[in-house]
């Protein structure tokens, strides 16, 4: 699922990009516009041009979204993957622990019988 997406959000860049390039060469020839901020120019650029920065801007935020959220899924996935490991490590421990006591057990209870049928030999 996680290929799909990071598939489908880099085409959507490839066409925002080409998209802009289009319009960059489609309206090249649009007379220079005015980009003011705070009252005053700032530069100024053709028509096509001020499209396509604002098209690779949005594309960029996008392709940063998406990694910010792949990035997010891949350590959900590696927190996930070492909560599994420590649980078995866990459950192996435990299964060790119990056969141990049952070995031990069954000493104790071979020594009990061997001195019951000794003190009973007497």
């Amino acid at each position: 699922m996680l290929k799909v997406q990071k598939m489908f959000l880099n085409l959507v860049a490839l066409l925002l990009l080409g998209s802009a390039l289009v319009l960059v060469f489609q309206n090249m020839d649009i007379p220079e516009q005015h980009v003011q901020f705070l009252g005053g120019t700032l530069i100024d650029l053709p028509l096509g041009a001020l499209l396509a920065g604002v098209e690779l801007m949005v594309g960029a935020s996008i392709l940063l979204k998406a990694w910010e959220r792949t990035l997010d899924l891949g350590n959900q996935y590696k927190k996930a993957s070492r909560d599994l490991e420590r649980k078995d490590v866990s459950r192996e421990e435990a299964e060790s622990k119990v056969k141990v006591l049952e070995n031990k057990v069954e000493t104790l209870e071979k020594a009990l019988s061997a001195a019951l049928k000794s003190q009973q030999s007497r």
